[in-house]
């Protein structure tokens, strides 16, 4: 074991997933929960990995609810699991205070795994700290809590699907999780503990990609959303919907803050490229149901912060005299989905 220390905000299934591999790495971890909840997340958290079909139990981390009890300790890492949405309620912004009070003499660097509109100036000015302390990042693998209530794959151990806390899968790269932004020293620095798990690894996406095309992506989850999270090919299927999806996705990509990297990127994702890149995850992260994590994912979880992401985009077009047309309509039917008909499916 090393020395290092990381503390992760939140300890839903993103932040035990990668707390586990972190903890595989030789990294002290310590979960900073909502206050009165650190009996929930206590030691032993068993988590299913899809790609063994076996449980793991993951101890030795600690877990506090007030940062006070942190004072006096120093961290290299700070993995925020917030997403965009939560990251600006007001616990969240508060929980962002207090840790940027924590750390902000320090050197520890920040990875943000939200997702949002101007969510890393938000992040930069909640915390107190300076934009070379902060990076994007955000999961490879793909986590949810054992009691999703997901399809259970038949080549998969369902009696201990039920009986974990967590379960995850990676992609045959073993990629667990990706950064693309930010200090480069600092992200092969926090790439170099979590390789020593030896079992997942860290991916490196150019910031350029990451912002550009990153949060475009939210408008195939709403086109999913609209058909009720089928498969993707069957949402490809549907033809006027899929065309909608995609066409929103290019005014998303045309927006002045893209520059050129965003005229080309509308250029080449298209209709079939969109499709197999989604189809393509499908594929990579079986056994697990990709299309029912997403219902579960981005069709609950996550879904505020991905409608969010839309909007804020959609208002940013209009005011730089861009229409949105594409997107405006692919909003207006997804919050015409009937939140009761989502929740009883």
């Amino acid at each position: 074991m090393n020395d290092t220390s990381v503390l992760v905000v939140g300890a839903g299934a993103v932040g035990m997933a990668l707390g586990y591999h972190l903890r595989l790495a030789g990294a002290g971890v310590t979960f900073l929960v909502r206050p009165g909840r650190t009996a929930a997340f206590a030691a032993p958290r068993r988590l299913y990995d899809y790609n063994e079909a076996t449980i793991k139990t993951f101890d030795g981390y600690g877990v506090i609810d007030d940062t006070a009890d942190l004072v006096g300790r120093s961290f290299a890492f700070v993995l925020v699991t917030l997403d965009g949405h939560t990251s600006r309620t007001e616990q969240g912004a508060a929980t962002l205070r207090a840790v940027g009070e924590l750390i902000r003499d320090s050197d520890a660097v920040v990875l943000m795994d939200g997702i949002g509109v101007g969510l890393r100036e938000f992040y930069l000015e909640t915390m107190g700290i300076s934009g070379d302390r902060l990076l994007l990042g955000f999961l490879g693998m793909l986590a949810h809590q054992g009691s999703a209530g997901l399809p259970v794959p038949q080549q998969a151990d369902g009696a201990a699907i039920a009986a974990a806390d967590v379960c995850f899968v990676h992609p045959p790269n073993r990629t667990g999780f990706t950064i693309a932004r930010g200090n480069p020293a600092a992200a092969k620095r926090f790439a170099a503990l979590y390789d020593r798990s030896g079992v997942s690894r860290v991916g490196f996406l150019p910031a350029k990609v990451a912002d550009v095309v990153g949060s475009a992506v939210f408008t195939i989850y709403a086109a999913c959303d609209v058909a009720g999270w089928p498969p993707v090919a069957d949402v490809v299927a549907d033809r006027e919907l899929w065309q909608l999806a995609v066409r929103a996705q290019r005014e998303i990509l045309r927006l002045p803050r893209n520059g050129w990297f965003g005229t080309v990127a509308a250029a080449v994702m298209g209709s079939r490229v969109t499709a197999s890149i989604h189809v393509k995850q499908e594929k990579d992260m079986r056994p697990l149901d990709v299309a029912a994590f997403n219902r579960f994912h981005h069709g609950g979880k996550v879904r505020a912060q991905d409608m969010d992401v839309l909007r804020d985009f959609a208002a940013e077009g209009q005011r730089a005299g861009r229409p949105m047309t594409a997107l405006r309509a692919l909003l207006t039917r997804a919050d015409a989905y009937p939140t009761a008909a989502r929740k009883s499916e």
